[in-house]
């Protein structure tokens, strides 16, 4: 974490001093010194976040963790990509204040000493290879969630539609002043600052990189996402996308008809299924520039059968939701989504969050 941040919380950590956690032994004669103690409940029923950002390089292994320590020594991580807990492994605390951290998504087992400066909102961890700073928060990061996926895309390319990957990248938040993603050393991606269909700032790839395709799909992959925030932070979030393919919907497949008039616009879309289970469908309406940041109107997902027939019918009001005019050109797009493994998007409102990979098509609409 940047020197700047530890500025920032030296007030805090100074009025915490009240909360500084209780020692034993004896404090009057003889010189003794006090023998520190923590115990396992000060660590459990919270989260612990740790930046140790050095640079903006995809190489540097300096992402923020969030650990959480559960009562019977399960180890958890939080993923930025949903804000969910991840078991990676099991954690325990020596009657020296010696903790050691099993996440098994780290090659070795890390035995830390738990400085006695440490808090109940701040731990001060030692080793011989370092030390490393964990606090019940950091305000910035609150909201903020980031995700990465692959895009199966039907397009027309010399006037045959074909299909190609590419990437797609969501990251949201508050505080954030810019972000870019990375997939290697030497390829990133700036993201642009837009509007979700919930009004929600986001930021997302740009109509360039969008066009850029794959000749294959490009398997498992880490993306590191750099975060710049407004008060000038730094902080890197991982994120994994995992080897699950999804194959192309059909384009022939799907019809989309429209009313006339000074009265609202309707609108049946029909598609058909991808041809395996577990698949997500949605579909949006996108201006005349077929701006897929800002789009014009985004419906409720729903699953399907798998290779079945599909249609949804969107219908605007009388405040005319769809944002168009008489005149207007329009587009609609159909979207499948797959999510990562062991994720149920009935559970709360992760539904949004920890796609693995999309397919989808855009077809003209025509003219309201």
């Amino acid at each position: 974490m940047n020197t700047s941040f530890y500025n920032k919380l030296s007030f805090a950590i100074l009025i915490a001093g009240s909360l500084l956690l209780t020692s034993c032994g004896s404090s009057s004669g003889g010189g003794e010194e006090d023998v520190f103690e923590f115990k396992s409940s000060d660590l459990t029923n919270k989260y612990w976040y740790s930046s140790t950002f050095i640079d903006d390089s995809y190489s540097k292994n300096d992402v923020v963790l969030v650990y959480k320590f559960n009562g019977g020594g399960d180890l958890y991580k939080q993923e930025f990509s949903g804000r969910r807990d991840v078991k990676v492994g099991s954690w325990s605390l020596g009657d020296d204040n010696t903790l050691v951290i099993d996440d098994e998504t780290i090659i070795n087992s890390q035995e830390w000493k738990i400085d006695k400066s440490s808090t109940r909102d701040h731990i001060f961890l030692k080793s011989t290879i370092g030390n490393r700073d964990f606090y019940t928060q950091i305000n910035e990061l609150n909201d903020v969630t980031a995700d990465a996926s692959v895009v199966k895309e039907v397009y027309l390319k010399n006037d045959d539609f074909v299909s190609g990957y590419r990437y797609d990248f969501e990251v949201k938040g508050d505080n954030i002043k810019s972000a870019v993603a990375k997939i290697s050393s030497n390829e990133s991606f700036t993201l642009i600052k837009s509007q979700n269909s919930n009004d929600e700032t986001v930021w997302r790839i740009n109509e360039v990189d969008a066009n850029e395709y794959l000749e294959n799909f490009p398997g498992e992959k880490l993306v590191k996402f750099v975060l710049t925030m407004n008060s000038g932070e730094e902080y890197k979030l991982d994120e994994k996308i995992y080897n699950q393919d999804i194959e192309a919907l059909s384009f022939q497949s799907v019809d989309s008809e429209h009313t006339t008039g000074s009265g609202a616009l309707s609108l049946v879309v029909k598609w058909k299924a991808l041809d395996a289970g577990n698949i997500y469908y949605y579909v949006q309406v996108l201006n005349s520039e077929k701006d897929e940041n800002n789009p014009l109107f985004t419906s409720n997902w729903q699953p399907a059968s798998a290779d079945a027939l599909q249609s949804m019918t969107l219908e605007e009001d009388s405040k005319g939701d769809f944002g168009l005019s008489l005149g207007d050109n329009f587009y609609v797009k159909v979207v499948a989504f797959l999510y990562e493994d062991g994720i149920d998007p009935f559970q709360g409102d992760i539904y949004t969050f920890n796609i693995q990979a999309r397919s989808q098509f855009i077809k003209a609409g025509g003219e309201w």
